[in-house]
């Protein structure tokens, strides 16, 4: 406790006896008495008033806080024998010496009135009035908090002790003539100087080459100056390698005085690098590299503008997609994609932007280019993607085309008219690649798996033959003669290992093969030509006991054309030598179709089939 503070509860107390010997009645004195008295009382120390006889005369609320006693239980007690006892002879001591006139300071354990022992720092001294010594004045500091606030203070400090040894980005500590105090090892890594080397050097004169110098001192005395600095700028390792750098600089400040500085220094090389392709991909299609709708849209409002009259605008649709996933899988339709992204890159200028808009659609920007010159641009894209094949089908595109000629033309109302175009167009020239399409799919599975040829012809000839015997149109007949020819195109999707297995497939293998329906389906569903047809090629593995896939239909809810079918893909694949096992004779086969006739066959229909084979 500071002397002063002795002092003032000295004087506190000399003028409560005072006070309260002559009882004066004066207004003034009664004004400081009550003062004086509150300070007492509300002294967050413990404070006891003790006569020449070592008994306690008053104590305040905190002393009773401290060592739990009441008021009452206190006053004229030998303060000694009621904090200490026999075992704490050094208070009888203290007290000897602050009766003899002396000063007394000391921590020492004294108990509470439930036997525990308190930490206090006591400052005993003798208070005097008119030159005579009146007594003793003990103060007692309760060190429990202070001594916990020290230990919190001593956490604080290796806490930030292990921050600044272990964070990951470099940190010094400089002092207010900008000379180094510290670093840390992220600091010593990144810029190549030790902390010896650093030691006592300025900051400025070993990380800051010449041309940065300026800027590096301003950013010294800004935080001098109390300011906190935030700052991406360049700097210099031992080397001489340069690094660019975030700089964060805190004053640091200790009881209202600038101690000096600590900066944080970050090297964010990579973090540009990653800002720089984020950037990139925000405003370009991750697949192909061309630039995104996002950025066609934004740019589309920056060309529309005088100087750039004639404006051009292509629509360019990709024809096929949908098929070669559904056919091939993604990586194909990805493959598709790039090479008609290249194709584009290759026929149009430096000036011209080009973006992908959407899944299989692009648009290209072309200023300063009138419609006779778009359309030649049309035409070469044309050949050169023509000559381009993925899963040995023929790429090819769907083009609408307008030209903004008059700066009173809505530049939207443009972009609308090529697309009507290309969609007018496309209608027309999907009918053709469709078909193409469809039969290099069906030939790229005949070299997938061999005797699928064979076996899709037979199927063919036996649906046509239950058609011609429950008296279907001719025009049903023939389509019953294509879907048998196309049932199994899905298998296109599937592993040639797979399809060709001399083995009993695993469970996952089986899922694969069943999924061919759906891909089928899909497959056919994308051509306009065979869409009639896809619904049946779809429902072609349902049985009529409703234990089929991929729906579980039963009965009449299958297709006709589906039940048909089923009879003639499963006798056809009974009586071939395929992977699923030997073949049948063609009696067995028969047998087989009876004995599962009315619950994986239609009944009807398997009656019908043996009519056919009996006259064949």
């Amino acid at each position: 406790m500071e002397f002063f503070v002795f002092f003032l509860v000295a004087v506190i107390v000399s003028v409560c006896l005072i006070l309260m010997k002559y009882a004066k009645k004066n207004k003034e004195l009664e004004y400081d008495n009550a003062y004086l008295s509150s300070l007492f009382q509300n002294s967050l120390d413990g404070i006891l008033v003790l006569d020449n006889e070592d008994r306690i005369v008053c104590s305040n609320d905190s002393f009773h806080r401290i060592f739990q006693y009441d008021e009452e239980e206190t006053k004229g007690l030998y303060v000694n024998d009621l904090i200490a006892g026999i075992e704490f002879q050094d208070a009888y001591e203290a007290s000897r010496i602050a009766l003899g006139g002396n000063i007394v300071v000391r921590e020492v354990k004294r108990k509470r009135k439930d036997g525990q022992l308190v930490n206090v720092q006591v400052n005993g001294f003798p208070f005097m009035v008119d030159g005579v010594q009146q007594g003793i004045l003990a103060v007692y500091e309760d060190t429990t908090v202070k001594n916990r606030l020290g230990e919190k203070l001593k956490l604080q400090k290796t806490y930030f002790s292990h921050l600044f040894e272990n964070s990951p980005d470099a940190v010094c500590i400089v002092d207010n003539e900008d000379r180094f105090v510290s670093v840390n090892p992220s600091f010593e890594k990144l810029f190549g100087y030790s902390r010896e080397e650093a030691l006592n050097k300025y900051l400025n004169d070993i990380i800051v080459q010449k041309e940065y110098y300026n800027e590096a001192t301003m950013i010294t005395k800004d935080v001098l100056k109390g300011k906190v600095v935030l700052q991406d700028a360049i700097r210099m390792r031992k080397d001489g390698k340069f690094i660019e750098v975030n700089i964060i600089g805190y004053p640091i400040i200790l009881d209202n005085e600038k101690m000096g500085v600590l900066g944080i220094y970050r090297d964010i090389a990579e973090e540009k690098k990653t800002r720089k392709q984020l950037e990139f991909f925000s405003y370009h299609d991750h697949l192909t590299g061309l630039f995104n709708k996002r950025f066609a849209d934004k740019d589309i409002k920056m060309k529309d503008v005088g100087s750039n009259l004639p404006l051009s605008i292509i629509i360019a649709d990709v024809n096929g997609l949908k098929l070669i996933n559904d056919s091939f899988g993604h990586a194909a339709g990805d493959e598709l994609l790039m090479k008609v992204a290249g194709a584009l890159k290759a026929v149009c200028r430096p000036v011209d932007v080009i973006a992908r808009r959407g899944g299989d659609e692009f648009i290209v920007l072309m200023p300063n280019t009138d419609y006779q010159g778009a359309e030649r641009i049309v035409q070469n894209m044309k050949e050169v993607i023509s000559k381009e094949s993925v899963a040995s089908i023929e790429i090819s595109i769907s083009t609408g085309l307008a030209t903004k000629t008059s700066s009173d033309e809505d530049i939207m109302e443009l972009v609308k008219k090529a697309d009507d175009q290309m969609y007018r167009n496309k209608i027309i020239e999907k009918r053709g690649m469709g078909v193409g399409a469809l039969n290099a799919i069906i030939m790229t599975l005949y070299e997938k798996s061999k005797g699928e040829e064979e076996h899709s012809l037979r199927v063919s000839s036996l649906c046509m033959s239950i058609g011609r015997e429950i008296g279907l149109e001719e025009e049903d007949i023939e389509e019953l003669g294509t879907m048998g020819m196309l049932h199994d195109i899905g298998k296109v999707s599937i592993d040639g290992s797979i399809l060709n297995a001399k083995r009993e497939l695993t469970e996952d293998e089986w899922v694969k093969l069943k999924s061919h329906a759906k891909v089928g389906s899909r497959i056919l569903n994308s051509v306009d030509e065979m869409a009639g047809i896809a619904k049946y090629v779809l429902y072609h593995h349902e049985r009529w006991d409703g234990k089929g896939y991929p729906k579980g239909l039963a009965k009449e809810q299958i297709p006709i054309q589906s039940r048909i079918l089923y009879i003639a893909d499963a006798y056809d694949t009974m009586t071939s030598d395929r992977c699923y096992g030997p073949a049948l004779s063609e009696e067995d086969a028969l047998e087989e179709l009876i004995k599962n006739s009315g619950s994986q066959f239609d009944p009807k229909l398997v009656n019908i089939f043996m009519r056919i084979l009996e006259n064949q």
